[in-house]
C-alpha cells in the first residue's frame, strides 16, 4: 500500500491556446498576465524506520486556519487563506499569492498507528508525523510430533 495516491495532472488541449494568448498579451512587467486560482501547499513525505513524517509549507496561516483530519485511512489536510480585501483604489500590475481553499489527502498505509498521531504548526510548515505500529513478531516454537 502507497502513502500517496498518485493523480496523473490531465493535459489539457487548451494548454498550447493558453501559452500563446500569454505571449501576445502578456504585461509590461514580463509576468503571466492570468491569476492563479486554485492553490495547493508543497507537501513531503519521509518514512524512518519508525515514522511517516507529512511536512507541509502553509505560510500565512496560523493554527486556526488549519484542520488536520483522518476518516477511513485517509488523512487530509485542509484550510482557507482569505483573499486580501481591495480597495477601489488599489491596482495591481501582478498577482502571484493564492487564496482559497485547499484540501490535501493522504491514503495511510496499515501500518500506521493512527491514535498516536501528532501535528505541530510553527512559522507557517505543518508537520505530522504518524508513528508505524508495533508489528507483533510471531513467536516460534518446536512441535513435538508423537
Amino acid at each position: 500500500m502507497t502513502l500517496i495516491k498518485w493523480t496523473p495532472r490531465p493535459v489539457s488541449m487548451f494548454n498550447d491556446m493558453d501559452n500563446m494568448i500569454d505571449s501576445v498579451f502578456n504585461s509590461d512587467w514580463g509576468f503571466p498576465a492570468r491569476e492563479r486560482t486554485n492553490w495547493s501547499p508543497a507537501v513531503d513525505v519521509m518514512e524512518k524506520d519508525d515514522s511517516y513524517i507529512i511536512t507541509a509549507d502553509i505560510p500565512g496561516l496560523t493554527k486556526k486556519d488549519i484542520n488536520v483530519n483522518i476518516s477511513e485511512d485517509v488523512l487530509s489536510i485542509s484550510g482557507d487563506r482569505s483573499h486580501d480585501t481591495d480597495q477601489d483604489s488599489d491596482r495591481y500590475h501582478y498577482r502571484e499569492r493564492s487564496h482559497g481553499t485547499f484540501v490535501r489527502s493522504f491514503n495511510l498505509p496499515e501500518s500506521v498507528n493512527e491514535k498516536k498521531i501528532t501535528a505541530n504548526f510553527n512559522d507557517g510548515i505543518l508537520t505530522i508525523e504518524l508513528p508505524k505500529a508495533e508489528i507483533a513478531e510471531p513467536k516460534a516454537r518446536q512441535i513435538k510430533i508423537n
